[in-house]
């Protein structure tokens, strides 16, 4: 009773986090490939026939110019490299269903911030484990883990706020694109998208 009357007493109850929803236009503009992709592929092929052609023509002209041949591509990887976005958030950044399967059909990785024993039982295909409340004896699994790559953090649904507080936690700690898939395991069961299960924790890390 004295620590709950006291102003400078110990909250006992943990204040839901708030977390703000990343705006349709800046992910569409972030990832716009991947969802290109998905939403009209004849239109890519035929776009893909266009630029292969119009690449072959222009790599043949830039080298017979140069009096050289670039087999390896390299033209290509500078080009990619000087062309390329790095987006760094200023907070993590809330995802809903469809937008977190567009980040993992792009390869994305998703972090699962429930327990072990939930993880086991079922979890989003290719997701690693790294609970929250757990989260000093699975911090070594981060080390795999770019600071400049996005990553997706998630729990079991809209009623959980483990996913929230890892993002915030991962933000912190400098990884510069995080997003917090929402809905959770919950919403991405529900829609039948691609799960595991594990005999135990280990097996998928």
């Amino acid at each position: 009773m004295v620590n709950y009357l006291s102003p400078s007493g110990i909250r006992l109850i943990r204040e839901k986090p708030i977390i703000s929803w990343v705006e349709d236009s800046l992910f569409n503009e972030i990832h716009k490939d991947s969802i290109a992709s998905r939403n009209d592929t004849s239109v890519l092929k035929s776009e893909k026939l266009v630029l292969s052609k119009n690449n072959n023509d222009s790599s043949k002209n830039v080298a017979k110019k140069n009096n050289k041949i670039d087999t390896s591509g390299t033209m290509k990887k500078e080009f990619e490299a000087k062309n390329k976005k790095i987006i760094e958030f200023t907070e993590p950044k809330a995802i809903h269903l469809e937008q977190a399967y567009t980040l993992f059909n792009k390869g994305v990785t998703f972090i699962d911030a429930r327990d072990e024993s939930d993880y086991v039982a079922g979890h989003i295909k290719n997701s690693i484990n790294i609970p929250f409340e757990d989260f000093d004896n699975h911090k070594q699994k981060l080390d795999q883990l770019p600071k400049d790559k996005p990553i997706v953090t998630y729990c079991a649904g809209t009623e959980c706020d483990l996913s929230i507080l890892l993002g915030n936690l991962l933000f912190k700690d400098g990884y510069k694109q995080v997003y917090v898939f929402f809905g959770g395991w919950v919403d991405w069961s529900n829609a039948n998208y691609p799960i595991e299960k594990s005999n135990t924790v280990n097996d998928d890390q």
